[in-house]
């Protein structure tokens, strides 16, 4: 990241009772997860829907105003928790997560709004594809295929109550990475109306 630029998300923010819920499964994985798992700081713990990256600070107010753009005609809508998993599917799990349920079309018609106003503002689509998740770990250990599948059984059994709330904003955040883990500081918000 060059020197004084901004590191740039957008995403949706968790009232306290997912926060709540976040960090009671967190717990529930740190009994199991292998030595030199790295763990999410559940208290700024976000839906994140599009990672911008390395930004700099003048381009903060155009992708502010595009954001704002994304909100026009979306209402509001209701998700939930929903279930643990790991990525990837297939091979050594590098990241444990915990899903995101409820009003999915809403929460993709919102995506494909924000990726539309982006594009619009000179930023390229992201090609990747959207899987609502909120990381709650990374696995940094090399784990044999009998310990990776132990890990994958353990995660996907974990009870995750389906904690529902409801999408009303969200908003451009900047994140600083410090050694104390990240901060986040929302630089601009929009609000779903319909």
């Amino acid at each position: 990241m060059a020197e004084g630029n901004l590191r740039l998300f957008v995403a949706i923010a968790f009232p306290d009772e997912v926060r709540a819920e976040l960090k009671r499964v967190a717990g529930a994985m740190r009994a199991f997860a292998p030595r030199g798992t790295r763990w999410a700081n559940v208290d700024g713990a976000h839906l994140t829907l599009r990672f911008i990256g390395s930004t700099p600070p003048d381009a903060a107010p155009p992708l502010g105003n595009a954001v704002d753009r994304a909100a026009d005609g979306v209402a509001p809508f209701e998700l939930s928790l929903a279930g643990a998993g790991v990525f990837p599917p297939r091979g050594a799990p590098r990241v444990l997560w915990v899903g995101v349920g409820g009003a999915l079309e809403a929460l993709i018609g919102l995506r494909d709004s924000l990726e539309d106003a982006f594009e619009a503002a000179g930023i390229p689509r992201d090609k990747r594809a959207f899987t609502p998740h909120v990381t709650l770990a990374r696995v940094n250990a090399r784990l044999s295929r009998d310990e990776a599948q132990a890990l994958r059984e353990l995660v996907a059994a974990l009870d995750v109550r389906p904690v529902a709330f409801a999408v009303q904003e969200f908003g451009l955040y900047n994140s600083d990475l410090l050694s104390t883990g990240a901060v986040y500081t929302r630089l601009a918000s929009a609000r779903l109306v319909g």
